[in-house]
């Protein structure tokens, strides 16, 4: 039997959706995806966290968490016994500039499944038992949080990259000194304040039995809520630093190296994704040849910039045994350099701009992945065409562009780094090592 031959991928593009603009302001992004029995349907809401009131940060994601535990005319568990006679599912959170409800239900139980959905959004029952249970299992998963290395790892991170001015330097779940305060007549007020159709986009994608505009105009239409306008802010990025945090006899160093990234809009953010994946984005990337492969000091290592509406996080991260964890940073650092002969290559670049336009297809070939694709853009404030502008930029993009966009926004001088593990094995030897740690 012959192996087939690897041919050329075939043309493809981003699908164009039919928009629409319910009276009330919601508008609509329709996907007609045939053969995808399984409808989803995702409702972004312009929403930042600048919302929430002084000293409960952390309202946006109660109030997600409680809009399935059920409606004013479902109320308790009526709501899941009717969700799961339709063979229904819903998922939602809150990003630092949005607020989401996903639902995903079978194609022939779609016009029996929205009305719940509206209700959720609409008429949640947010009931006190609810809430307080809520802020308890928050409460919990903070606390675990700051016991897991990798979790602590990322919030320590994004508090030291990003000002602490800015709700974004902070996690968009909040923390426990603004959660713990968190009634339910705050998230009550948080829903009657900024839930309303005339900042929300419903993402809805599959296989539909009819022309779905017509069954959301009837169930969203009586939707009318006025809202509390919200700006959105522009974060701005905190100093370089070096941050030991003491994990008392941990035998692995989590790390983070990196500062504030650019968002989709920025001239440089496709020339960096691909620099990036050069660097430390797929399995045989520099970072991972090195310090996995020839080296054996970690499973792997990513280096990965996540773009938010403004800025984000441009990061490598990795977990290391703690006896090399110092040896291991150091050559963290040297191979993030692309000077001189350390630039990226054609070749390389070029197995990066096939592997990342590649499997974009792949991503959005459910109707599921669109939904996801097209809300992370609605929260972005970017149009739909994003998707194919920028597999159009990733294939326009040279080595000499990659190589000063990771040079440009990775300068070796003013990096920020964090590790969390025993402090009193690793202190020392980084400050020997020329990096001048803070302990905390």
């Amino acid at each position: 039997m012959k192996r087939p031959a690897v041919t050329a991928p075939l043309p493809w593009d981003f699908p164009t959706p039919r928009t629409a603009t319910l009276d009330n302001g919601l508008d609509l992004l329709v996907f007609d995806r045939p053969g995808q029995h399984l409808i989803n349907a995702t409702l972004v809401l312009d929403l930042p966290l600048t919302a929430e009131a002084a000293g409960r940060e952390g309202v946006s994601a109660i109030l997600q968490r409680c809009l399935d535990e059920g409606t004013l005319t479902h109320p308790g568990t009526d709501f899941a016994d009717e969700l799961e006679g339709c063979g229904a599912v819903l998922s939602g959170g809150s990003s630092h500039s949005a607020a989401h409800l996903g639902l995903e239900v079978p194609s022939t139980r779609f016009a029996a499944a929205l009305p719940l959905f509206v209700e959720a959004v609409r008429e949640p029952q947010l009931a006190s038992e609810d809430v307080r249970r809520h802020v308890d299992l928050r409460l919990a998963e903070i606390a675990q949080q700051e016991a897991h290395p990798t979790h602590r790892g990322a919030i320590a991170f994004r508090a030291a990259v990003v000002d602490d001015r800015f709700r974004a330097a902070r996690p968009a779940a909040g923390t426990a000194q603004g959660v713990g305060g968190i009634t339910a007549e705050d998230v009550r007020a948080h829903h009657r304040a900024h839930y309303g159709p005339q900042r929300g986009t419903l993402v809805v994608a599959g296989d539909f039995d009819a022309d779905p505009i017509g069954l959301i105009a009837d169930a969203f239409g009586g939707w009318q809520q006025p809202v509390t306008a919200v700006d959105h802010e522009i974060p701005q990025p905190a100093g370089a630093r070096a941050l030991l945090i003491h994990r008392p006899g941990a035998v692995q160093a989590d790390v983070r190296l990196g500062r504030f990234g650019v968002d989709r809009r920025h001239p440089d953010y496709s020339a960096l994704r691909l620099g990036n994946f050069v660097l430390g984005g797929g399995f045989l990337s520099r970072l991972n040849r090195v310090l996995r492969e020839e080296r054996g000091y970690t499973y792997g290592v990513q280096l990965v910039n996540t773009p938010a509406r403004s800025g984000g996080l441009l990061a490598l991260h990795a977990s290391f045994r703690t006896e090399v964890a110092v040896d291991a940073v150091v050559e963290a650092y040297d191979l993030l350099r692309v000077d001189g002969d350390r630039g990226i290559t054609a070749a390389e670049l070029a197995d990066a701009a096939s592997f990342l336009v590649g499997i974009t297809p792949l991503r959005c070939a459910t109707a599921s992945g669109i939904g996801d694709q097209v809300a992370a853009l609605v929260e972005a404030g970017l149009p739909t065409d994003f998707v194919n502008t920028h597999i159009a930029d990733l294939r326009r993009v040279t080595p000499e562009q990659a190589t000063e966009a990771v040079a440009r926004h990775l300068p070796l001088d003013d990096l920020t780094l964090v590790v969390v593990g025993d402090a009193e094995m690793l202190a020392d030897p980084l400050r020997a090592a020329g990096v001048d740690v803070d302990l905390a």
